[in-house]
């Protein structure tokens, strides 16, 4: 099996759900990594629950209809954090989210999931205290991921060669193998003086595949499907990577192939599932 690979998609039971995976499967996908998203916040771990459920359900519903590969990504949206602390305070938002964060885990244990994620930081700007306390709670979570011996799939601000070094010293402390520590949304930061051993998952736009595979072949390719029926094909189109892998095969043929066979052993690595060939 070629393994095309889209590594973060979100599908929702109000938007096209399977039948974006149908499209998928359609245009060449043969792999894909279903990741959370969050609902209207509520600080309980009810809410985290159900969440992670929802995701699983639609997972399976995948399973059913299609021939996908599907890997899930489940966990606390950093985002939440904001509302949570304005709701119950920081140090009960840290309680909640760090144990939101066991439960992810112990349904990864399970067999019923496959990295913790989308965990991380804010996207935008916000006071330091926050940030600070964001961070925190990404360090201790990396702690609980290293406990399990699970990856973890993370959401930050637009990354730079700063943001990945800022990781790779959190994830030192926290004692985790920094690949194993996926940054959702990245740029081509393929070389490892870039992305200081954290692992890119790269938004796949032409000009990003291009440069990622012209630096190396330690890279997945994402689309950040949002399956929003307000926001039709944002932020990238479901059909996507399959059409990236086309490219690359036209263009780098010889850098394709091994693209392919690194990118079996990296799926492997990380995620713990095994790929046909």
């Amino acid at each position: 099996m070629i393994p095309v690979f889209d590594n973060h998609v979100h599908l929702q039971k109000g938007g096209e759900n399977v039948n974006a995976a149908k499209r998928y499967e359609g245009s060449g996908g043969k792999i894909i990594n279903i990741c959370n998203l969050p609902l209207s916040f509520r600080p309980s771990l009810d809410y985290f629950i159900e969440m992670y459920e929802d995701t699983l359900r639609i997972a399976e519903d995948v399973r059913r209809e299609t021939s996908l590969k599907v890997l899930v990504t489940i966990g606390p949206y950093p985002v939440d954090v904001i509302r949570s602390v304005e709701l119950i305070g920081f140090e009960k938002t840290e309680e909640l989210f760090l144990k939101a964060t066991e439960i992810a885990a112990r349904f990864i244990m399970e067999g019923k999931a496959n990295a913790i994620g989308e965990i991380g930081r804010p996207h935008f700007k916000v006071d330091k205290k926050i940030w600070d306390f964001s961070n925190s709670i990404l360090e201790k979570q990396m702690g609980i991921a290293k406990d399990f011996d699970l990856p973890v799939v993370l959401h930050t601000e637009s990354a730079s060669e700063g943001t990945f070094r800022e990781i790779s010293v959190m994830a030192e402390r926290a004692g985790i193998k920094k690949w194993k520590v996926v940054k959702h949304y990245s740029p081509p930061l393929v070389l490892e003086n870039e992305n200081h051993g954290i692992f890119p998952s790269v938004i796949s736009s032409r000009d990003n595949v291009r440069n990622a595979i012209k630096k190396g072949l330690d890279f997945f390719m994402e689309t950040d499907f949002l399956d929003d029926p307000e926001r039709k094909g944002a932020v990238m189109d479901i059909e996507t990577v399959p059409k990236r892998f086309r490219m690359l095969e036209q263009e780098y043929p010889g850098l394709y192939e091994k693209y392919l066979e690194n990118l079996k052993r990296n799926i492997i690595r990380i995620y713990g599932v095994e790929i046909s060939d």
